[in-house]
């Protein structure tokens, strides 16, 4: 029975290494003015990852992933720390075992892993959750500076539910749509973030975070 365990968590791993080595390694880099890697969001337009000061607001909680790529589907456990100061994020497996650290405050990037390729470049993870939640005004304009449009709506219905779409596109295509879902704390009326979707339609994955309570 432990060896059945083992290898489905060795599967679920490899698959998910699979996944992130066919994300960040889908386009070729070139050298820009920065320290750290540019970040291809399409084959002509580069990216160049925020400062952590560019988020908005602040999350430090254990979160649930769930992720597609092609007919795969993975699930694990990710706790998450943004701010203004930082990012950082432990990946871990079924049994709790951390599988991969990743920590970011604008002058350093570091990325550990016992399971995903050395040469990942981790500053795909980042921009990722940057197009999520950083301020969106702040994303709008350096989108721009590459050709990109990105949108933002929100909706609520009575019940105190909301929802937050953000729009990525270029010449009238989607590349991308974030969904992120949030639910009004009845006692301070602060909307308090549930959920993230994040769909990449170029490159054909997606992934969901669900605050998992404790």
């Amino acid at each position: 029975m432990r060896n059945e365990k083992l290898s489905w968590c060795r599967t679920i791993f490899f698959i998910l290494a699979g996944w992130l080595f066919f994300l960040f390694f889908s386009c070729t880099s070139t050298k820009i003015d920065s320290h750290f890697s540019p970040v291809f969001v399409t084959s002509s337009s580069k990216f160049e990852i925020l400062p952590p000061e560019s988020m908005s607001g602040s999350i430090e909680e254990l979160q649930r992933m769930e992720a597609i790529l092609g007919k795969n589907q993975i699930e694990a456990d990710i706790y998450v720390i943004a701010n203004s100061e930082q990012l950082s994020m432990i990946l871990m497996s079924e049994f709790g075992t951390t599988v991969a650290e990743l920590f970011y405050d604008g002058e350093s990037l570091d990325f550990e892993s016992s399971v995903f390729p050395k040469k990942l470049k981790p500053e795909y993870i980042v921009a990722d959750f940057q197009f999520c939640l950083y301020d969106a005004e702040i994303l709008k304009s350096k989108l721009a500076e590459i050709g990109l449009d990105f949108n933002v709506s929100s909706e609520c219905e009575p019940n105190g539910f909301c929802t937050e779409t953000r729009v990525m596109r270029q010449n009238y295509k989607i590349i991308s749509k974030v969904t992120k879902k949030f639910e009004k704390n009845q006692k301070t009326e602060a909307n308090e973030l549930k959920s993230i979707k994040y769909e990449n339609f170029l490159r054909g994955y997606s992934y969901e975070l669900t605050g998992v309570s404790e």
